[in-house]
């Protein structure tokens, strides 16, 4: 088309030019009105051009990832410019990153699960008023759910909910993905995510490998997302405004996913039950033992002989009186196992926290006693010594012609 506007210079006119082209007249008009494009000017280096690939790695882990964070990085490498070019850069990388589109992907049996937590606010439940949360995992090929209702996101809980989904699916899946869970990742001095040593041993024992998706990235952990949503509108609708139990809710969140497992999949034609068969083959078999995911308590032996856990009390033998023992708490069982470094000095059944309750065993009532009577007598003897100490009074023997002089004006 260029050759138009050499022809319109020589004075041609737009039809003859339409026909030596071989287009229409309006298509030579509506290009030669058409303002010429300037030349593009050469896009300056910028000092941050050698360092955006280091950006582009830090954003594809972490859209949110802090942006000072990463200049002082970026500084640490030699980066010599000013933080608005990093954040004018982030900014664009990072809405891109934010707005791709979500493309939906299948894993195969036995690769992955996703997990996340759903909070539901406080709630009445057993009787008291406590928060009250879902644990969820779905298996990814499948998107077969497991559901636990527990009113703690603490690791030990976290790890038990984990323990229970791999007994109800019959096996572990070779990768687990978490979002933006502390219990599950967290961060070092320079904003990298590692797991938690916790989750790291409970998932070298179960043989999966811990994974942490993109935050707020729905396409990395649609899979559980869903779940969560369809239980919201399908499950929780059933059981909101009645008395609610741990014990029952988890009873009936099970009894539902195995009502669903029906249903077929959106998009799949084919239902969880079904694809779960040719999934439950590839999982990874359970181990012959389960790991101890009991939470650690720390406490002192009083005076008493006794340890105080969660305001009760729970007596030991007097022998540890001034030492520190360690707690293994079963939530679940409300149960404890007391060590001493690595031995086992006995098991006890709790109490229910906060009710201010004193157990003695009979094993250490006597043993107690003796101690006390012990301590006592001991404490009497260093009294009654302090006391003839006390009543003991050195008078030192002088003549009495000594006092006679004191009589008569001398001195002693």
């Amino acid at each position: 088309m260029l050759s138009a506007k050499i022809w319109q210079e020589q004075g041609v006119k737009q039809r003859e030019i339409s026909s030596r082209l071989g287009v229409c007249e309006r298509t030579v008009r509506n290009y030669l009105k058409a303002p010429e494009k300037s030349p593009e000017r050469k896009k300056r280096p910028s000092k941050l051009d050698p360092y955006v690939r280091n950006i582009q790695g830090w954003l594809e882990k972490d859209p949110h990832y802090n942006c000072e964070l990463m200049y002082e990085q970026l500084v640490k490498a030699g980066y010599a410019g000013k933080i608005s070019i990093v954040r004018d850069l982030v900014r664009k990388l990072r809405n891109k990153i934010l707005t791709d589109a979500v493309i939906r992907f299948e894993t195969i049996p036995g690769l992955q699960a996703q997990v996340d937590w759903k909070e539901f606010g406080t709630k009445l439940v057993d009787g008291l008023e406590r928060k009250l949360y879902a644990f969820v995992m779905a298996l990814g090929y499948s998107r077969h759910p497991y559901l636990c209702f527990t009113t703690s996101m603490r690791s030990d809980i976290l790890l038990r909910c984990h323990r229970d989904a791999f007994r109800h699916f019959g096996g572990v899946p070779a990768e687990i993905l978490y979002d933006n869970m502390k219990t599950a990742f967290i961060a070092d001095t320079s904003g990298v995510f590692h797991p938690q040593k916790e989750l790291l041993q409970f998932a070298a024992h179960y043989g999966f490998e811990p994974k942490r998706c993109r935050i707020r990235r729905p396409q990395t952990k649609g899979k559980v997302e869903r779940t969560i949503g369809f239980a919201l509108t399908n499950f929780w609708p059933r059981v909101e405004g009645r008395e609610l139990s741990i014990e029952g809710l988890n009873t009936e969140v099970l009894a539902w996913v195995e009502g669903i497992a029906d249903r077929r999949i959106s998009g799949l034609n084919e239902t969880r039950r079904e694809r779960f068969i040719i999934e439950k083959p590839a999982l990874k078999p359970l181990p012959a033992l389960d790991i101890d995911i009991r939470r650690s308590v720390i406490c002192a032996v009083n005076r008493e002989s006794c340890i105080v856990f969660e305001t009760n009390k729970y007596s030991i033998s007097p022998d540890f009186i001034g030492e520190i023992v360690c707690l293994r708490v079963d939530d679940e069982q409300r149960t404890a196992e007391i060590f001493h470094g690595t031995r086992s000095l006995r098991c006890i059944e709790l109490e229910e926290p906060g009710a201010g309750r004193v157990r003695i065993d009979e094993d250490d009532r006597a043993a107690i006693k003796e101690r006390h009577d012990a301590d006592m007598k001991k404490r009497w003897r260093i009294m009654s010594r302090s006391r003839r100490g006390r009543s003991i009074v050195e008078v030192e023997t002088r003549h009495p012609s000594l006092y006679d002089a004191v009589v008569n004006g001398g001195s002693l």
